[in-house]
């Protein structure tokens, strides 16, 4: 899927204005999002996603582990498709190829840091600190106000070089510059949720598997992965269906677990897929009621986001299974389109969540 609007808006735009790219690297697809910043507005240039499958030789919609340059391959394409006119990218990090740690100190070691720290994450890393690149940023505590008995909350963020290393490999076959990486969590966040203090609940459903994070005044909390993604749902659907992979890919891209699913016969897909979306929100309501007890603080909402989330009718049925209020990412709500994109673009959000949120933290850094 591709769509460009940057031809049709062209005159709208001078040349001083600034352009941001963001490449999101998934397992089972490729999502680009170009970004302008015009007089203080989030301009959408062009979107577009392409999957991976096809490349690793399977259906569309598996996760796949394909080789550098088969993925640099994959990128080149969704670039061309796109009409992507920006060179330097913001990509994305796996989480799973991260370790991010709340590390708590004494509020005194704050302008010691760049020493501490490397000393702290041997306690949470377990590869020699030489062979990781690590960041930090203070979450709270500190400052001139500190007395010598308060602490220093600081968030520990550590990616192993050779993920880097493979990442600036697969952006240089395909003809891209490097901006920045950052782990997909925060780009998700930063596009899918406004800025808040009660604590909120993000559900990255993804190819093989589902992240689970809680962020609290922008900060991540806690993390769960949860061996369970959207591919499990169509191999589920295939076998109940008795169909191929593809069909039943298809099939659910199409009717998802709407009434329309029924309508056409096919109210087996929408037991299977029900069925199979049970484990995984038995699962994410144990996770959030573990949650709530230990912080003794309910969740404000859960937003779901990642491809796994457009599947239709996920919403209403998310709704029925937790009291929690659930919402989908709308990441291009924080941008400017022409109208009649609006709903294409609301479906297709929680898919470009990471994308859009690397856009835009690349815009914030031109602006």
């Amino acid at each position: 899927m591709a769509f460009s609007i940057s031809s049709s808006l062209s005159s709208l735009f001078s040349q001083e204005q600034k352009s941001a790219l963001g490449i999101d690297i998934g397992t089972s697809s490729i999502k680009v999002v170009q970004l302008r910043l015009e007089k203080g507005r989030v301009v959408l240039e062009t979107y577009g996603a392409i999957a991976l499958g096809p490349y690793a030789g399977v259906e569309i919609g598996r996760a796949t582990s394909l080789p550098y340059d088969k993925i640099a391959e994959a990128l080149k394409d969704v670039i061309r498709e796109a009409n992507v006119t920006v060179k330097n990218a913001a990509i994305s990090i796996p989480y799973a190829s991260s370790l991010v740690s709340v590390v708590t100190l004494p509020a005194g070691v704050e302008k010691q840091l760049a020493q501490v720290m490397p000393l702290e994450a041997r306690k949470y890393i377990p590869v020699p600190i030489n062979e990781v690149l690590l960041d930090w940023f203070i979450i709270s505590g500190g400052g001139k106000n500190a007395g010598p008995n308060d602490k220093l909350q600081v968030l520990l963020v550590a990616i192993h070089n050779d993920t880097i290393s493979k990442f600036r490999s697969i952006a240089s076959d395909a003809g891209v510059n490097v901006a920045f990486f950052e782990i997909e969590v925060f780009s998700a966040v930063r596009a899918a949720l406004d800025h808040g203090i009660a604590p909120i609940a993000v559900v990255d459903m993804g190819a093989g598997t589902t992240k689970f994070y809680v962020v609290e005044r922008g900060i991540i909390r806690e993390s769960h992965i949860i061996s369970h993604g959207s591919q499990d749902l169509t191999l589920a659907a295939a076998q109940a269906l008795s169909t191929t992979v593809a069909d039943a890919e298809q099939r659910k891209r199409k009717f998802g677990m709407q009434g329309e699913a029924v309508i056409q016969g096919n109210g087996v897909l929408k037991q299977s897929l029900e069925l199979s979306l049970s484990t995984l929100f038995s699962e994410i309501a144990r996770t959030v009621t573990s949650y709530e007890a230990q912080k003794n603080q309910p969740l404000s909402a859960i937003v779901f986001t990642g491809g796994g989330a457009t599947l239709k009718g996920l919403q209403a049925y998310a709704q029925e299974k937790i009291q929690t209020e659930i919402r989908l990412a709308n990441p291009f709500a924080k941008t400017q389109a022409p109208a009649f994109l609006e709903e294409i673009l609301k479906e297709a959000g929680p898919e470009f969540s990471v994308a859009v949120g690397l856009a835009l933290r690349q815009l914030q850094g031109n602006g």
